[in-house]
């Protein structure tokens, strides 16, 4: 392998560096921002798993947005991730809608956050609560601190309806300007279940409003789980709770859009190769998953692997050993424990390991070895669909001597 190291970033990249072919997706999407006859409000749901691409596809919307109607958006980006732990994720989320509204120079949801600020943090800082829940109180007291409990909450359900009809009339404003407020959210999959469910409902609540469109990017699976999890405490049935998750967000997104998976060839080739690698370019084509962050992560493993010295390494080896560990580690793992299974899977996708045969396997792994040595085969085989590009031929078995030390190299 060649002594450079183009290594290559996980960052978000534009219309620019579009790899991905997501020109595709962004030209629609602006037509049913921008299009008049789009009522609202209105929510995206952009759907796929953690490195497909989202975070790509939302900045190559904001770039477009920005380049052809710059007068009739007012975008707002907000990653819920950046703030997590926080009481709720309204306040911040209305924090990053009022300055996105005074860069624009109008000022329009100053006094709207300020009093939801108030209330927020008169909710989570709120002596009573911490009082009642610390046992810090008697009982003769009980009867008093409830009616001032119920006071608070009516002063905060008022306020609540007041921010919405606030909320609402910003939005008109900016119509009466010939502008939407588009509103993309990133990376809610990455919180806690109850950020998700407390965002989910904050847009439903409060952003469910005319002249808004809201734009989430997800892991739908991630979020559905989270959303199970949530409402776990009612008792439901496991089937019924991934239901629940999958129902919520069909209530919420009007257009739901799953990201298709890529092609990893095509990919690859609009990818810097060292020239070590790009020779095994068909090796790499057909084992890596269909995901963007994850062949990255391979090829900079790669990359750097090439040069940092010591004993000479098989490039096909480290490859192969380099994608088990991005993309199936309980299976790398286990042939970090017994170095010799990598070769005994080759045999079973080749027809040569008899499993039926334990006299056979004694001879071959010695009779401590044998049947662990059987089980892991068993779990692992045709478990995973790349798994037969990976174990093809006889790599492991030719270096089966000097597998421990490339394991050593990658390490865990």
């Amino acid at each position: 392998m060649d002594k450079d190291i183009p290594v290559l970033s996980d960052a978000p990249v534009g219309l620019e560096q579009d790899e991905l072919g997501f020109g595709r997706y962004v030209d629609p999407l602006v037509r049913v921002i921008t299009e008049p006859a789009t009522e609202t409000p209105f929510t995206i749901g952009v759907y796929g798993p953690w490195g497909s691409g989202k975070s790509s596809l939302l900045r190559m919307l904001d770039q477009r947005l920005a380049a052809e109607h710059p007068g009739r958006t007012i975008r707002v980006h907000f990653n819920p991730w950046v703030h997590r732990g926080e009481p709720h994720l309204l306040l911040p989320l209305l924090h990053a809608l009022q300055d996105t509204l005074e860069q624009d120079g109008r000022h329009r949801l100053r006094e709207a956050a300020g009093r939801l600020g108030h209330v927020i943090a008169g909710l989570t800082s709120d002596t009573l609560l911490r009082k009642v829940s610390g046992g810090a109180v008697t009982l003769d007291r009980i009867g008093e601190l409830s009616r001032q409990y119920a006071e608070q909450r009516g002063k905060v359900h008022s306020e609540l309806r007041n921010l919405r009809r606030t909320l609402q009339e910003q939005a008109d404003r900016a119509a009466a300007d010939d502008a939407r407020l588009v509103i993309f959210i990133d990376d809610l999959d990455r919180c806690q279940a109850h950020e998700i469910v407390d965002l989910l409902e904050s847009v439903k609540l409060f952003l469910d409003l005319r002249h808004v469109i809201v734009i989430l990017a997800v892991a739908k699976n991630v979020v559905d789980q989270g959303i199970a999890m949530k409402y776990r405490e009612f008792g439901f049935e496991a089937a019924r709770l991934m239901e629940i998750g999958d129902e919520y967000l069909d209530k919420i997104v009007q257009l739901p859009l799953t990201l298709m998976p890529i092609d990893p060839g095509a990919f690859l080739d609009r990818l810097p190769l060292p020239g070590g690698l790009a020779t095994y370019r068909e090796l790499l084509a057909g084992i890596v998953a269909p995901n963007p962050r994850r062949i990255k992560r391979v090829l900079n493993t790669c990359a750097v692997m090439s040069v940092v010295g010591g004993p000479p390494l098989r490039a096909d080896i480290v490859i192969r050993l380099v994608v088990l560990r991005v993309q199936s580690p309980d299976l790398y793992d286990a042939i970090v424990a017994r170095p010799r299974l990598a070769a005994a899977l080759e045999d079973m996708y080749a027809g040569r390991l008899p499993l039926d045969r334990p006299d056979r396997l004694i001879e071959r792994y010695g009779q401590a070895e044998a049947e662990p040595m059987a089980a892991a085969v068993r779990k692992f085989h045709r478990s995973q669909d790349y798994l037969g590009g990976v174990f093809c031929g006889t790599a492991f078995a030719e270096v089966k001597d000097e597998l421990p030390g490339y394991l050593t190299m990658l390490g865990r």
